[in-house]
């Protein structure tokens, strides 16, 4: 594991004599949840069995923010997203990926409508004041070429904080981290098969990502507890430096993410929402 935090902050691999300073509010801020919240199949593990159960109300009382994945496959329309912010309590906040024909069809290239699109799907939530921040999810066999990745970054409005993953070797470059330094990016902190884990602050704020590592499909995995155990002194790494931290569980199956979300954030002493349901109630 690569820890670098940008001039702050000390990482380790063992939870042992880790104590959060500021769980749940103030500076370093921490909120975990998971990438969706649609699974019908988090029932009964997650959600009740009853038919007619609003899954995102439910989840909005285990977790204070999600990620939004269905944006990266279709826009949907802004009146969906409108509900989405009323349907959720004061001080939930959303996250949400770029569609896929910005960043694996167009490759980030000639995007302008695309981008549009998204950004006006989006606009509820911003409104709302409940966006915490969009996540450019880029292709495996995307590599880094940097005239390119200037001209898109220097189209994104400056006030939408983004977050970039990687995953491809050659975005680990300086000039790539460069960037997102310049335009005030957050480097994902991916846990993954094919890159490291990299703690970099590039951004007032922090981003992780949690795939798994199940064979063939890395999110079918359930992490163990000394697994969770090793990112409790990661995260505190981040929140000595980013002002919040921002982490989503995408192991949907069986709803390992939910529970693998709900242990760590109990690890680093952050309580759910009030009022938050048991698991399987």
């Amino acid at each position: 594991m690569k820890v670098s935090s940008d001039g702050a902050g000390r990482g380790g691999a063992s939870g042992k004599g880790f104590r959060p300073a500021r769980p749940w509010g103030g500076v370093g801020r921490i909120r975990l949840g998971t990438s969706g919240w649609d699974y019908p199949e988090w029932a009964p593990r997650i959600y009740p069995r009853r038919t007619g159960i609003d899954r995102l109300a439910f989840y909005a009382r285990l977790f204070p923010i999600v990620e939004i994945n269905t944006t990266f496959y279709r826009t949907p329309p802004t009146s969906l997203v409108a509900t989405w912010a009323r349907r959720t309590p004061e001080g939930f906040r959303f996250t949400a990926k770029f569609p896929r024909t910005i960043t694996h069809e167009r490759r980030l290239e000639g995007a302008d409508t695309e981008l549009a699109g998204f950004l006006t799907a989006i606009a509820p939530l911003r409104e709302a004041g409940k966006f915490a921040a969009a996540l450019l999810q880029l292709p495996p066999s995307l590599p880094f070429r940097e005239t390119a990745v200037r001209a898109f970054y220097e189209r994104l409005p400056t006030d939408l904080p983004t977050a970039v993953e990687f995953r491809e070797p050659s975005w680990l470059a300086p000039a790539s981290l460069d960037l997102l330094r310049e335009f005030h990016l957050a480097a994902v902190a991916v846990d993954e098969p094919l890159l490291p884990v990299d703690l970099r602050v590039t951004a007032p704020f922090a981003y992780v990502r949690w795939h798994g590592h199940g064979r063939p499909i890395w999110y079918d995995y359930a992490y163990t507890p000394p697994q969770i155990d090793e990112w409790v002194p990661r995260l505190g790494t981040l929140a000595e430096t980013a002002s919040e931290v921002y982490g989503f569980f995408n192991n949907h199956f069986r709803g390992d993410a939910v529970v693998n979300a709900r242990d760590l954030a109990e690890r680093l002493g952050l309580p759910p929402p009030p009022g938050g349901p048991r698991l399987g109630a």
